[in-house]
């Protein structure tokens, strides 16, 4: 078998766990049920992926990437500073109101059923940190403020974005989807102003 065709047949798991965890959650997720998806014997999976959860590591890997690209793309162009850190946190929330089995396979499943490896979920802790880190640098200089002031309320940004996604998907909140981005915007605006 070639490399092409090898890269082929990973993709095929790789696809189907990826549409079931979309589609049922990450329970369904089983070396059999992927492989049936994909057409091919559950052993077989086992040539590409040394266990189903380097699989689904592999599925988050590619999520994180969806999850990049969306915000580039959903990017209105020549913005910076403060409406810059808005729109990268508005464009996040989006993603995620969009695909609701990936918020909960990155923040509300159990670390051990996605990876074994703590560097790994540290990825996933850091995704949010990737797309605004450049966003709060320009905003920084602008403030001239200290590091430290910088990563404290980076951090609480982080935390109260996530905190909100949480109540909205948990029906812990009265907020439609326009309630739910204005608060992201309300909490940005604050996290900025503490500077």
């Amino acid at each position: 078998m070639n490399a092409i065709q090898e890269e082929r047949i990973k993709g095929y798991f790789l696809t189907a766990a990826k549409e079931l965890i979309r589609s049922e959650g990450l329970d369904v997720v089983s070396a059999r049920n992927v492989s049936e998806r994909a057409g091919y014997s559950y052993a077989t999976l086992y040539n590409y992926f040394k266990d189903i959860r380097d699989l689904i590591f592999s599925c988050v890997e590619d999520f994180m990437a969806e999850c990049r690209e969306f915000v580039a793309n959903d990017m209105p162009g020549n913005i910076s500073g403060e409406e810059a850190l808005i729109a990268v946190s508005k464009s996040y929330t989006k993603f995620f109101v969009q695909y609701p089995g990936i918020f909960h396979l990155f923040f509300q499943e159990k670390a051990n059923k996605i990876s074994t490896a703590k560097s790994n979920m540290n990825a996933i802790d850091l995704l949010f940190d990737s797309l605004v880190e450049e966003k709060w640098k320009s905003i920084v200089e602008q403030k001239k403020e200290t590091d430290k002031q910088f990563s404290q309320t980076q951090e609480f940004h982080k935390l109260a974005l996530h905190g909100i996604l949480l109540l909205f998907f948990n029906n812990r909140s009265n907020w439609d989807y326009k309630a739910l981005i204005n608060q992201v915007r309300v909490v940005t605006e604050f996290a900025i102003k503490t500077l």
